[in-house]
């Protein structure tokens, strides 16, 4: 096995590397999730939820999403998740990395001034973490 090779299965997932570059921010803070995975939290507002090695979630809102759909749906790393509310970026490079950043730079800012106007606005979970509880819920029942 030559270095590269190496150095490539030495590499950490990109969601692990996007968490460590995450969890140092001061509006944000590291939480289990439901559905298993680790999140990102922006006061109570879960805004990041990373699922696998290679993909995250971002809450950013219906309406933050229609302002930016052009840019978003240019990014072929980006895909729209079923809940609305959340977008799905994959994560197979360091640029993807600084793409989620930027992102959570928006859910931020979006969870903010949605504090200012609802406080009392629950979130809906992911939508893969919904799926998850699905299939743990008809696991169960079996």
């Amino acid at each position: 096995m030559g270095a590269v090779e190496a150095l490539a299965c030495d590499a950490p997932p990109f969601a692990d590397r996007a968490l460590v570059r995450l969890r140092d921010w001061p509006a944000l803070r590291v939480l289990r999730t439901e559905g298993g995975g680790v999140g990102l939290a922006a006061g109570a507002r879960q805004v990041v939820h990373l699922h696998r090695g290679h993909e995250a979630e971002v809450y950013l809102s219906k309406p933050v999403i229609c302002r930016m759909h052009a840019a978003l749906a240019d990014s072929p790393q980006v895909r729209f998740a079923a809940g609305g509310d959340w977008v799905r970026v994959g994560l197979r490079s360091d640029r993807d990395v600084a793409l989620l950043e930027s992102l959570v730079s928006v859910a931020i800012a979006a969870h903010a001034a949605g504090r200012r106007v609802t406080p009392w606005h629950r979130v809906a979970p992911c939508p893969a973490s919904l799926l998850t509880r699905g299939m743990l819920a008809t696991a169960r029942s079996a």
